[in-house]
């Protein structure tokens, strides 16, 4: 089974991944992939930097791009696993990109929803070399997201968890998730 984690930036992505991690199910970062090609190509990882890369690889390869330099990652982990998480999904092309290299009904979306105002103050406090550090980059990369289609992806979802609360409340839902999707 394929797990598709997608959110907006801020949103909780991270938490259930470090969930599953403990629970021994290996993760694949969408994020972690265009960091890596930033690395191949001598970009910058800036917010604009990223920004650009991934339009770039999109417009070389596809709008399936990060999916398709993803996929080959998932298919060693799924020779000693039979479950993966893929943090990241932005676009309806993704899903669709691992759902042809898988089977389709192996392949799961789990989405979280955050508010906006909470996801920037959490990507704030994160400061990876990518987050907004002011409301107006927030929105900008908001609306990159979205016109990549993450709300589709968002709308299409198998299971939604909604973090606007308490830490402890939130990872309580994780883990109810976890124990659903992951019976043994």
């Amino acid at each position: 089974m394929i797990i598709l984690l997608t959110g907006m930036p801020g949103s909780g992505k991270g938490e259930i991944a470090r969930a599953f991690k403990r629970a021994g199910v290996p993760v694949v970062s969408m994020g972690d992939t265009v960091r890596e090609e930033a690395d191949k190509r001598g970009i910058p990882k800036t917010p604009e930097g990223l920004k650009a890369l991934s339009i770039e690889l999109r417009k070389e390869m596809g709008e399936d791009a990060i999916a398709r330099l993803a996929i080959p990652k998932v298919r060693k982990l799924l020779e000693k696993r039979s479950v993966v998480v893929v943090e990241g999904i932005r676009s309806p092309a993704e899903v669709e990109a691992f759902r042809r290299a898988f089977p389709r009904e192996k392949v799961l979306i789990v989405a979280v929803h955050s508010p906006p105002h909470q996801r920037f103050e959490r990507l704030r406090r994160r400061k990876r070399s990518d987050d907004p550090r002011t409301w107006e980059e927030f929105v900008d990369r908001d609306k990159k997201e979205l016109g990549f289609g993450i709300g589709e992806v968002i709308a299409l979802a198998d299971y939604m968890i909604v973090n606007d609360g308490h830490l402890e409340d939130y990872r309580l839902r994780i883990r109810e998730l976890i124990s659903k999707l992951l019976p043994e």
